[in-house]
C-alpha cells in the first residue's frame, strides 16, 4: 500500500484513527482514510451516519496543508530568483516557477495548499456542485500532494454515497398531482442552470417544459415531458410522437421523465430522445435539489405554484 511503512502505529481501526484526527493528535496519514477497506466499510454503513457526522469527516480531510517540503521548495525558488546572472535554461525554469500559486501563498504567509472546507456549505442542498468543485480543484492543481489527491477522491465517493446515491420511496412522487410533478421537474432544470418555461396542458403541444441553456458552443433547447405513472408502461407510440414534435420543431433534444415502466429498447427509437426512469430521476433530484428534497417537497411545490400560476 502507498507509504504504508510511514503509517503511525497509534491506531488499529478507523474509529481510533478518526478520534486522533479530531483531537489534533499526531497521526499519519491525516488527509486521507488510511486503508481502502476502511473507506469501503464506512460507505457501506453510511446510511447510519448523520449529515453532521459525515461533514465532520469531510472537514478533517479538507483542511489546509502546510508541509516542510513545500517551504523548502519555496526557498529554492527564492534562491534561483535572487541568483544573478542566470543561465538561459534556468531563466526558463524560473519563468515556469513564477506562475506557481503555491509560492505566492507561502510568500504572503498563507498555507501552501488552501483548505476546501467551504465545499461543505454546499451540503446537503447541492451535492453535485460540491463534487464538481472538488474535482475542478484537483484538475487545476497537478502538483497536489499525493495524500490530498487520494483524500479528494475519497471525499467525492463519500459525497456520492451519502447525498446522491440514495433511494427514495416512489410514494414521495406518487403523492403529487401530475401538474405538480411537472413543477418539480421545472424546478430541477432551473437548479441545473437552464432557463425554463412551463407550458399549460391546454397548449403544451406534446411538451410540458421548454428548457434552454447557453453554452460556449451555442444554445441548447430541450423539450421535456413528464409522466407520473405508478406501474403504467411508457409506449413506443408515445416516444415516437414526442420524437416527431422534437424533430419537427428543430429542438436539440427531448427528455421524458417516467416514474412507471420504460423498456430500455425505447431509447433506441430516436437518438434525440432521452428517457429518464424512476431511479435516475431520484439521482437527479438528490444531486441538484439536495438529499433532503423529499422533506422539503411540499414547500417546493407551494413555491412553484406561486411562481407558475398567475
Amino acid at each position: 500500500m502507498l507509504l504504508e511503512n510511514y503509517y503511525t502505529e497509534n491506531y488499529k481501526s478507523f474509529d481510533e484513527w478518526f478520534e486522533l484526527i479530531r483531537k489534533g493528535e499526531f497521526v499519519y496519514p491525516q488527509l486521507r482514510i488510511p486503508y481502502e477497506e476502511w473507506l469501503e466499510e464506512y460507505i457501506d454503513n453510511i446510511k447510519t451516519k448523520t449529515i453532521h457526522e459525515v461533514k465532520e469527516l469531510l472537514r478533517c480531510l479538507l483542511v489546509p496543508i502546510h508541509r516542510k517540503i513545500d517551504v523548502e521548495d519555496y526557498k529554492l525558488y527564492r534562491t534561483l530568483k535572487d541568483s544573478d546572472p542566470l543561465k538561459i535554461e534556468m531563466k526558463e525554469l524560473l519563468l515556469s516557477m513564477d506562475s506557481n500559486e503555491m509560492y505566492k501563498r507561502i510568500e504572503n504567509g498563507n498555507d501552501a495548499w488552501e483548505g476546501l472546507t467551504w465545499v461543505l456549505e454546499l451540503l446537503p442542498f447541492s451535492p453535485y456542485q460540491a463534487v464538481v468543485a472538488l474535482e475542478g480543484y484537483a484538475y487545476s492543481q497537478p502538483n497536489l500532494p499525493d495524500d490530498r489527491i487520494i483524500g479528494l477522491s475519497q471525499c467525492v465517493k463519500i459525497i456520492y454515497a451519502r447525498f446522491i446515491y440514495l433511494n427514495k420511496p416512489k410514494r414521495n412522487l406518487l403523492k403529487l398531482q401530475p401538474i405538480e410533478f411537472e413543477w418539480l421537474i421545472e424546478y430541477l432544470y432551473s437548479k441545473m442552470g437552464y432557463k425554463t418555461q412551463w407550458t399549460s396542458a391546454t397548449r403544451d403541444g406534446g411538451k410540458d417544459i421548454i428548457a434552454s441553456i447557453t453554452r460556449i458552443d451555442g444554445e441548447e433547447r430541450v423539450y421535456i415531458e413528464c409522466k407520473l405513472y405508478n406501474t403504467t408502461e411508457l409506449t413506443n407510440n408515445h416516444v415516437k410522437s414526442f420524437a416527431y414534435t422534437v424533430n419537427n420543431d428543430k429542438i436539440n433534444r427531448g427528455v421524458i421523465f417516467c416514474t412507471g415502466y420504460a423498456s430500455a429498447t425505447l431509447s433506441n427509437i430516436d437518438q434525440r430522445i432521452t428517457i429518464i426512469n424512476y431511479e435516475n430521476i431520484i439521482l437527479l433530484l438528490n444531486s441538484h435539489l439536495g438529499s433532503d428534497w423529499d422533506e422539503r417537497l411540499e414547500t417546493i411545490i407551494k413555491l412553484q405554484k406561486n411562481k407558475l400560476i398567475k
